[in-house]
Parts: structure tokens; sequence; C-alpha cells
């Protein structure tokens, strides 16, 4: 039998009666793949101003809480939520609400959210958010201890996931629960007024789960514009700058309806990408750009796709990744190309979604 390959397939064989065609790419042309995954454990610290000022911004929150939450129960997240407020006067390290966990398992989740996130006005007109966060999460440490221990040594004596398991049922740590990845949300109108400096916080936010997991926490914020545009809220410039050192986001406590940076913020909550690095410098007008989601992905999870074509699901099962949608360009729910980093940023709504894969194709610049 004689082994030939036409001009346009690269031939890859160890023996002709084992041939693979695989087709070669033009010159120049690049082709990246990336998975978008998601953390499977999160916890989040809510820190809400209980400040005289603060309750159409509370009632916000609790009415758009949905924006949050869907993409949490999209993706099977393990979650616990809880709460707390910038007054450190009249509740140091204390978690506010009842339950004061919330957990995919709490009934009515919503109306128990927006319960326990109106945390009333009369705390102190002199917020310290970073602070109140980090009281908690040092009570956390401390309350949380025995069952550490207790997990830890139970784990020891495992030889299987399934026991290791079982170990996470006996002893379930209530919260910074080993694996969980921790995301902090600010919510105010006003500066903090913590005593110490920002980095002091940084670090203890990011040692929260013990040293080794500073990667593993992320710090955004609903806060007043920076700089001010007049609605009645203070620069929250320490939130922000918190945000920016843990790789976190940041709303406007100016905004109407916080349904869009809530979305906004799960999405980075669950640890979704946002940013993918392209593996050479591109001819930016020669971009493709394709998510791929499973078969069975429900029309909402693919809304807000420019176009989707389910042609090669047929007779594929539903978590096969073949229905193709291709994204917005630029806009506020599109991607764009920054030169300054060579990636795509993909915002709002186009962010690919839980277990997407992402396909980029372009030329190299000056290949064409």
């Amino acid at each position: 039998m004689r082994c030939a390959a036409a001009a346009f397939l690269a031939l890859f064989a160890t023996a002709c009666r084992d041939e693979r065609l695989v087709p070669a790419l033009p010159p120049g042309l690049r082709v990246d793949t990336y998975t978008q995954r998601s953390a499977s454990k999160v916890d989040v610290l809510w820190v809400v101003d209980d400040s005289g000022s603060m309750a159409p911004r509370q009632e916000n929150l609790a009415r758009n809480f949905q924006a949050f939450i869907t993409l949490f129960r999209q993706g099977s997240i393990d979650f616990r939520l809880a709460v707390a407020t910038t007054d450190v006067f009249a509740r140091p390290g204390e978690l506010v609400g009842t339950p004061e966990l919330l957990t995919p398992d709490t009934p009515e989740l919503e109306a128990a959210f927006a319960r326990n996130v109106q945390v009333g006005t009369l705390g102190s007109a002199y917020e310290e958010g970073l602070e109140a966060a980090r009281l908690v999460l040092e009570r956390q440490v401390e309350e949380g201890a025995p069952w550490r221990e207790a997990l830890a040594a139970c784990e020891a004596g495992c030889e299987s996931e399934a026991c290791r398991a079982d170990c996470g049922v006996r002893y379930p740590v209530p919260f910074l629960r080993p694996g969980a990845f921790l995301y902090l949300i600010f919510v105010t109108d006003e500066d903090d007024r913590s005593p110490y400096e920002l980095r002091a916080y940084w670090r203890a936010f990011e040692q929260a789960q013990g040293i080794g997991n500073d990667g593993t926490v992320v710090a955004s914020a609903i806060i007043g514009d920076v700089p001010s545009n007049g609605c009645g809220a203070t620069p929250g410039q320490r939130y922000a700058e918190l945000a920016r050192m843990t790789g976190g986001e940041v709303g406007s406590i100016c905004d109407a309806e916080f349904a869009g940076t809530l979305r906004a913020l799960a999405t980075s909550a669950v640890g979704l990408r946002r940013t993918f690095v392209l593996s050479h410098e591109p001819d930016p007008e020669t971009f493709e750009v394709h998510v791929y989601y499973p078969c069975g992905a429900t029309t909402e999870a693919m809304a807000d796709c420019e176009s989707v074509d389910r042609s090669a699901c047929e007779g594929k099962p539903a978590e096969a990744l073949e229905a193709v949608c291709t994204p917005r360009r630029e806009g506020p729910d599109g991607w764009r190309y920054e030169a300054d980093r060579d990636a795509l940023f993909f915002s709002g709504r186009s962010v690919p979604g839980l277990g997407t894969r992402v396909e980029v194709r372009y030329f190299e610049e000056g290949a064409r």
C-alpha cells in the first residue's frame, strides 16, 4: 500500500496501516484554545455598610441578588455566603442574619439573603470595612480550628477520595473551608477608615486560609466612584486599590440597579476567566473567535451570543462541546483585543460560560 499526502494535509504515521491525516495550518495562522473552568468551593463574605445613608443601597443589593447567584447554581458551586457590617464597635467580628451562613441547601435562599444583607442603618458613621473583614476572618479561624484539626486527623488516615469526602461530611468546617476560595465583597458609600495600612489588610486577607493559599483570595467592591460622580457617595479609593491588588472587580454604588455589577462579581467569584492571553502577537484584523458550549446548554446560557450553531450536535451527547457560539465583538457585552498584553478581554455577559472551550484563530502580525 502506498502512503501519500495531499499538499494541504500533514501526514503522521508510524506505519501505513496506522495513518492519521491532520490538517496543516497555513503559514502564520495560529489557533489558541482555552478551557473555561471554575472553582468548586467558594466562601463569600459580604461586608455591608450599615450607616444612615445605606437603606436604598441595601435594598438594591437584595433586589438584584438573582444576578449574582445564577452563575453559582449553573456551575453547581459549593458556596457559603456570610454577611458582616462595617461597624466594628457594636458587632466586632460578628456575622449577621439568620441563618448566618447560607448554602446551596438553604431554603428560600434569595429571601434569606435579602433579610441578611439589609443590615439596617443604625451602625457607626465611622465605616471600617477592611477592619471589619479582618475581625470576622480572625474569629472564623479561631472558631473553626477544632473542625479543621479533626478534619486533618481524619484525612490523614485516608487512602481514597471517597474516604476524604466522608471526612468532610463528618467534620464540616463552617467557613474558611480547606480548599475553598475566599471572596470578599465590600458594599459602602464611604471610603474605608480602618486603622492600618492597606497592605497590612491585603496580607491578612491573603493569609486567612493559611500560608501558601494567598492565590485563593479575591476582594471586590461596590463603592463610590473614583473620582466622585456627585451621587452623594465618597470615592472608595482604598477598596478600589485592594480590588486591583487582588484581581477583583469594582462596581458603582451610584448605579440605579446593581444587576450588571453583581453578574461581574459572580463571574469573578466562581473563577471564570475574562482575559485570555494569546500565544503570539496577532494581526487584529484577522480574529475569528468561537466559544464551544455543551450541546445540552440552555438557550438562556447562550442568549448573548451574536449567533449560535447547533448543527454539529445532532446525534451527540448533551455534554459534547459542539454548540458553537460566536460572541459579539466590542460593546458592553462583547470581547475586545488589548494590545498592551496581547490578550482578548470578554466583558459583561460575553464571558465564556462554565465548562466551555474558547477557540481563537488569527494570523501572526506580518504573516499575511
